[in-house]
């Protein structure tokens, strides 16, 4: 397997391996957590901390006006949505 690397990752794989890391064993321990997240059935909670991880990570920003709908009504969410992708196809 070969992987590219830009000079941040680059950086960090030799200060791991200065501390005695196996990179192939890291990148091992990788591949099965992946597939073991991939197996594990998924149900309400698991979405609901996909979600929390992913605007943790991906925050709004601090200046984003708020919404002109309620985004807990699914039936508001879709005809924003649709209003949305009219005004891209025009």
């Amino acid at each position: 397997m070969n992987v590219r690397l830009d000079e941040e990752r680059l950086r960090k794989v030799r200060r791991l391996r200065e501390h005695g890391v196996a990179i192939s064993d890291l990148v091992r321990e990788a591949i099965d957590e992946r597939f073991e997240a991939l197996r594990r059935p998924r149900d309400a909670r698991d979405v609901r901390a996909f979600i929390a991880r992913l605007l943790e990570r991906h925050p709004d920003a601090p200046d984003l006006p708020a919404r002109e709908y309620d985004v807990h009504d699914r039936r508001a969410s879709r005809a924003a949505i649709r209003r949305r992708l009219a005004r891209k196809k025009r």
